[in-house]
């Protein structure tokens, strides 16, 4: 039965009257389905078509338990593997089964977000929803003047489909009690963990602490270990912060198991960008701690990168002295993030942001199409730059940077749509967690949140993975965390308050 959809249409109301029916004995009735078609399947010597029976399970156990189903759906999130990894010479990609059940996932989602209730409707005027609205149409539009429609629409509807089952789902759900905040990472953590554990393992065989072996660990569930570290890094501050509001021993336990295991993990995929991500992130949380002002850390970074433009000869001749290579020493390999002269994997970082830079002075409006960056950019790469990564056939990579690849292929204002939607959803969310009390559950989660999606959003200059599920489930998944809890704590709902005894972290944590 589904639990949560609602009766917009009669014929949800018609499915949820058949399944109530066979509610207690549906394993009975799929069983005897099954073996009756494969029967008749195998009979007619349709081998192909055997496959339909379990589609069709697949199907029953959608309609009949979709919240289950969603659950269920964050736990094989990054157990999923690339459609690439069976048919090389495909040209559309897929991650399996993860992306088939996003886009199942999307009915469940569009019939909630279609009913007529006070959450949606402050959800949906909510300043982060009015901003992606405008980023999801400049998308629709730059797809139309797209050099390659085709691989724009689907960037497009891709992007639409995050936001209705990655970030509509989960707040829906969290405000409704459908689900806590817990459940949901403890579900998408123990996916994760068989991943750690087969990667950890791969490289105790082959050289635990050998940086080529971290390379490609962690495959086929990650592309990289860049996109592994960048999810590893989301769920550091997050896991701490859920083993501090814990208020049992074994809950205790368990996220202090999961937190090392996490920490571990992440300085075994010998991650730079990874690596300065939580090393800013540390910054910040000090910062907050010793609760110095925003106005004196905005104008400590206009300071920091005035620096920068000022003194960029004197960097440049330093950066090009630097010859330090990475390596299997965690204190090289961290030193060797300034070598952009020999350290191949910097210099082709720097080809692909030149590449993008160009290309979007090229084209500053409309860029040249969601998506289709890996086609586009070679013809911009700098000669003096490329490297063994490089590549002309469109083959190879992105911009290695969300802000930069969406400059290149959307042009500045879908680039600064994302910034700002970044910027709400932190403003919103530290001026909540001031106003809760100090040492409640919910001011810790949301704390640790924050500096969760900090850690992507420094990555993010250096990288880009939202294109991917298993990273974009938890950055969308915290913007609905914080987005749920403002709801739960807002006036517009009068059975909570701040300065009471009841917490959100009842319904939420």
């Amino acid at each position: 039965m589904i639990p949560f959809a609602g009766s917009v249409y009669p014929l949800m109301d018609i499915i949820k009257s058949i399944l109530s029916h066979i509610k207690n004995k549906w394993i009975i009735v799929s069983s005897i389905i099954f073996i009756l078609i494969n029967a008749i399947l195998i009979g007619t010597e349709r081998d192909f078509f055997v496959i339909l029976p379990i589609i069709f399970i697949f199907l029953l156990a959608y309609l009949s338990f979709p919240l289950k189903f969603y659950l269920a759906y964050l736990f094989i999130s990054p157990l999923s593997i690339p459609l690439s990894e069976f048919f090389q010479e495909i040209s559309i990609d897929l991650w399996l089964p993860s992306e088939l059940m996003l886009v199942a996932l999307a009915p469940i989602a569009l019939i909630m977000l279609l009913s007529n209730n006070h959450q949606n409707r402050w959800f949906t005027w909510h300043p982060v929803l009015l901003t992606i609205y405008f980023f999801l149409g400049w998308i629709a539009l730059t797809s139309i003047t797209s050099s390659m429609p085709l691989v724009s629409l689907k960037y497009l509807i891709l992007k639409t489909l995050y936001f209705i089952v990655l970030l509509y789902l989960p707040f829906i759900l969290l405000v409704k009690g459908n689900i806590t905040f817990k459940r949901f990472i403890a579900f998408y953590s123990i996916g994760l963990f068989v991943v750690i554990l087969l990667t950890l393992s791969k490289q105790w065989e082959y050289g635990l602490f050998n940086k080529f072996v971290a390379h490609g660990s962690c495959n086929p569930f990650f592309t990289d270990h860049t996109s592994y570290a960048a999810v590893l890094a989301l769920l550091i501050p997050v896991s701490i912060a859920l083993l501090i509001s814990s208020n049992t021993a074994t809950r205790r336990i368990l996220f202090l198991a999961l937190t090392i295991v996490l920490i571990v993990a992440f300085v075994l995929s010998y991650t730079r960008a990874a690596w300065l991500s939580l090393m800013v992130t540390g910054v910040v949380w000090v910062a907050w701690l010793l609760k110095i002002r925003f106005r004196y850390l905005a104008l400590l970074t206009i300071i920091f990168f005035g620096s920068i433009f000022y003194f960029q000869d004197n960097i440049l001749i330093w950066l090009n002295q630097h010859k330090t290579a990475s390596s299997g020493d965690i204190r090289k390999h961290i030193s060797s993030i300034a070598n952009i002269r020999t350290d191949e994997s910097n210099v082709e970082r720097l080809n692909r942001w030149t590449s993008a830079i160009r290309m979007f002075e090229e084209k500053p409006l409309l860029g040249w199409g969601p998506g289709t960056y890996m086609f586009q950019y070679a013809p911009y790469q700098a000669s003096y730059l490329k490297t063994r990564e490089s590549s002309n056939l469109g083959l190879k990579g992105n911009a290695h940077s969300e802000y930069l690849g969406l400059l290149s292929e959307a042009g500045l204002p879908a680039a600064l749509a994302f910034i700002l939607i970044i910027g709400i959803l932190f403003y919103k969310g530290f001026n909540l967690a001031l106003k809760l009390k100090p040492k409640s559950a919910d001011r810790v989660i949301l704390i640790g949140v924050l500096h969760g999606l900090i850690t992507y959003d420094v990555h993010g200059f250096m990288n880009n993975f939202l294109d991917m599920d298993k990273v974009a489930v938890l950055f969308w998944g915290y913007a609905a965390l914080i987005l749920a809890m403002e709801h739960l704590y807002s006036k517009s709902n009068p059975r909570i308050e701040i300065s009471s005894k009841t917490s959100a972290s009842d319904s939420l944590s």
